[in-house]
């Protein structure tokens, strides 16, 4: 065999796995439109958060492309921007695939557990599926690890919503990214920061988020 021959991967994603990925990003979806209904059907601004959280942080469009191009587009980056805002966005880039990971892994133990005693029957699937897919996946320190970049990246889209010259931040941003094929990644910062151009203030709904996402994860992992 030539020694140039492509390596496959070790766990090859299979088509059942990635609907199943989606499936928990579709049940995730539900599950906090209703556990922040109060920020979103009361306050102005957050009615846009599921949309945003299902568009760009739990299921970003050409994910593929995305994930060849987001290592590339932090070592431009570190020439281009300060190093408070390359550190935001790398953080963006982290929760991102630790987001597709944490999916993936769900989706497998979806299809072992509630799936299976389901006899696939996806129009079954609810809630309480997702939660134990999710126990049986564990990962405590990791599901921790998201819960607190994705309050993170909330609070910078937040921040940059609030430059004045937020096109002339973005300016050297965009050429970057377009130089390593990251656009995608653009244009969630861009979304993440038109969505919170119509919030008057983040930090109650990242509080929340960090407490109420903290404290179901504990209570399904039996942490303490």
């Amino acid at each position: 065999m030539s020694q140039n021959a492509p390596t496959a991967p070790v766990n090859p994603v299979t088509p059942e796995e990635k609907e199943a990925a989606a499936l928990v990003v579709k049940l995730t979806i539900d599950r906090l439109e209703t556990t922040y209904s109060d920020f979103i059907l009361d306050q102005k601004g957050f009615d846009q958060i599921p949309s945003f959280f299902r568009d760009h942080l739990y299921s970003p469009p050409n994910k593929e492309a995305r994930d060849a191009a987001l290592d590339n587009l932090y070592h431009k980056l570190r020439s281009v921007t300060g190093p408070e805002m390359t550190e935001n966005i790398h953080k963006l880039v982290l929760v991102n695939k630790l987001t597709d990971d944490l999916d993936l892994e769900t989706g497998r133990a979806l299809i072992q557990g509630p799936l299976k005693k389901l006899k696939n029957r996806i129009e079954l699937l609810g809630l309480e599926h997702l939660l134990t897919a999710i126990g049986m996946v564990g990962r405590y320190e990791d599901r921790l690890r998201q819960i607190e970049m994705i309050g993170d990246s909330l609070t910078f889209f937040f921040s940059l919503s609030k430059l004045p010259l937020i096109k002339l931040v973005m300016a050297p941003i965009k050429v970057a990214a377009s130089l390593v094929g990251a656009m995608e990644l653009t244009q969630t910062m861009e979304a993440g920061y038109n969505l919170s151009r119509n919030i008057k203030d983040m930090k109650p709904f990242v509080e929340a988020f960090t407490a109420r996402e903290t404290k179901q994860l504990k209570e399904l992992l039996g942490r303490t």
